[in-house]
């Protein structure tokens, strides 16, 4: 997939063919996300344009009132991964600051969607605003279309049965409740969280559970404490795992939260390697215990569960 993380990175004939873009956040790239993008692709093959994303590489908010901006679901480098496994060949991540605030609604679309993207067709949710003062609309949008030769799709919310509309805020909502299964199926995949191995106390291995100790800064959202049922992927390879979420309370009530896993029917040494977890569903809350003979036998418990969930 081409970044281009500026719009002075564009080259002026890049898209001289013309493209058919999508442009929002995409924090997560859930389920309304891939509408979009499910549609610059349609349209592009039929017309014979290039799709292409035009994303932030910070939230808007971060810069216009960052005491309202929420926390990200996922780093940049993994929204551009999500991105390119969904099939973008160009997307467009530049950072929203005090230049691109300050441009109108009308100059963003004339000069950089028409300027420099070339869009014969465009498509944005039907919540998306733009320009300086957040002044444009998708009114605005079709007005500007017809004046200035592209054309226009507003998609609608995207409504899963069960959890109805899907959206990042109700994404991350259940992710802070540890409801990584309403997660999943928003996203349409697990929600993932990625870090490097480092040393932990060893408790793990001394009580027959070696476990991989994330280190930070990690990307991704962390889900609520508890223990999960999911995916450890270390280089090409993807273990079954049981992943714990907070501190160590049966040992330490008061010690530091921290993400571990225990990769299923594994035992090399992993530790300085980046190791991408993936969050299935939550198996039960922290708890202490009163004796480590409990512990462990529930923790042989938590495995037992994890093999039967992930089919194991």
């Amino acid at each position: 997939m081409r970044v281009f993380e500026s719009l002075d990175a564009i080259p002026e004939h890049e898209f001289s063919g013309g493209t058919a873009v999508a442009i929002g956040k995409f924090d997560g790239v859930h389920l309304g996300h891939q509408m979009l993008l499910q549609r610059i692709f349609d349209v592009g093959a039929a017309r014979g344009t290039d799709p292409v994303v035009f994303t932030f590489a910070n939230n808007p908010l971060s810069f216009l009132r960052p005491e309202l901006c929420p926390e990200p679901l996922m780093s940049k480098a993994q929204r551009l991964d999500v991105l390119a496994a969904e099939g973008v060949s160009s997307c467009v991540m530049v950072p929203f600051d005090a230049d691109l605030a300050a441009v109108s609604a009308e100059d963003f679309v004339s000069q950089v969607l028409v300027g420099q993207l070339r869009v014969r067709h465009l498509c944005v949710g039907n919540d998306f605003r733009f320009g300086h003062g957040g002044t444009g609309d998708p009114v605005l949008l079709v007005q500007l279309g017809e004046e200035l030769g592209f054309s226009v799709e507003v998609i609608g919310d995207v409504e899963d049965d069960a959890l109805g509309k899907v959206s990042s805020s109700r994404v991350r909502a259940a992710i802070v409740q540890g409801d990584v299964a309403s997660a999943a199926r928003m996203l349409g995949r697990p929600t993932e969280v990625r870090g490097t191995v480092v040393r932990g106390d060893a408790r793990g291995r001394e009580l027959g559970f070696p476990t991989a100790n994330l280190g930070g800064p990690l990307e991704g959202l962390v889900p609520a404490d508890g223990v999960y049922a999911g995916w450890a992927t270390v280089g090409d390879q993807t273990y079954a795992a049981a992943i714990s979420v907070g501190a160590n309370v049966t040992f330490d009530p008061d010690g530091e939260s921290r993400v571990e896993a225990y990769l299923l029917d594994f035992a090399a040494n992993i530790y300085g390697e980046e190791i991408a977890i993936s969050f299935v569903e939550r198996l039960r809350g922290m708890a202490a215990f009163a004796t480590v003979d409990a512990l462990v036998t529930r923790m042989h418990d938590d495995v037992r569960e994890t093999r039967t969930l992930l089919g194991q």
